[in-house]
């Protein structure tokens, strides 16, 4: 038997109070941080962009997608493995991510790109 489980039903607990609205954030032009306080963010470009992404919490799924480019995003976590940097270049280009642990860090779940692969550095 198989179970279809949504991606917000792994990263969101049942005991907590969080609503599904809270697992999504926007993420304007210009500012580099990207929050892992959200399954999904949606991030929108001034320019080209260096964004840094910290450390998560261990089984943490985290999709950013690029909703809106002024040009592109370079996203280097600060603890990775299998990769240095994603880069996405084109509105509609995400990426899916799984925090392991303190040591191995961010890998690559997945990505899509909208006219091409997102670039991914190791």
């Amino acid at each position: 038997m198989s179970r279809i489980i949504r991606i917000a039903e792994m990263y969101h607990h049942p005991d907590s109070d969080t609503d599904d609205d809270a697992l999504t954030t926007t993420v304007a032009g210009a500012v580099l941080v990207i929050p892992v306080t959200h399954l999904y963010v949606a991030k929108t470009t001034s320019g080209a962009e260096a964004c840094t992404l910290a450390d998560g919490k261990p089984g943490q799924v985290l999709i950013l997608n690029l909703t809106a480019i002024g040009g592109a995003v370079t996203l280097t976590p600060a603890t990775m493995t299998g990769f240095a940097t994603i880069v996405l270049t084109a509105a509609g280009d995400a990426c899916v991510l799984l925090y392991v642990d303190d040591t191995v860090g961010w890998v690559i779940l997945g990505l899509y790109g909208a006219a091409a692969t997102p670039l991914v550095s190791v």
